[in-house]
């Protein structure tokens, strides 16, 4: 896999090079589970919202690895997940 699959499939088009950057320091067997990530998210509520205010910049989203966060209980339901909030308190159902 290299960083411009990662980069065509990204829906954030921001902060490129720094983005590459980091994908060029993660471990290469990180690279699927990075893009596969990105398939899982972009499906989420949370990414969906406000015209993707949501979706971190492609640097956050490698740095933190968030690639590997599993998405909360309603995160692909716009019913259960009231403004895309994570804390339970905060939803309406």
């Amino acid at each position: 896999m290299d960083f411009n699959e990662f980069w065509r499939n990204y829906p954030r088009k921001v902060g490129k090079i720094k983005a590459e950057r980091i994908w060029r320091r993660l471990p290469e067997r990180e690279h699927a589970e990075a893009i596969t990530g990105i398939a899982l998210w972009k499906q989420s509520y949370q990414w969906h919202q406000n015209d993707g205010l949501y979706i971190p910049y492609a640097s956050t989203f490698l740095a933190q690895k968030r690639y590997q966060d599993e998405p909360w209980e309603g995160a692909f339901d716009e019913k259960a997940n009231n403004h895309g909030s994570m804390f339970p308190a905060d939803r309406k159902g």
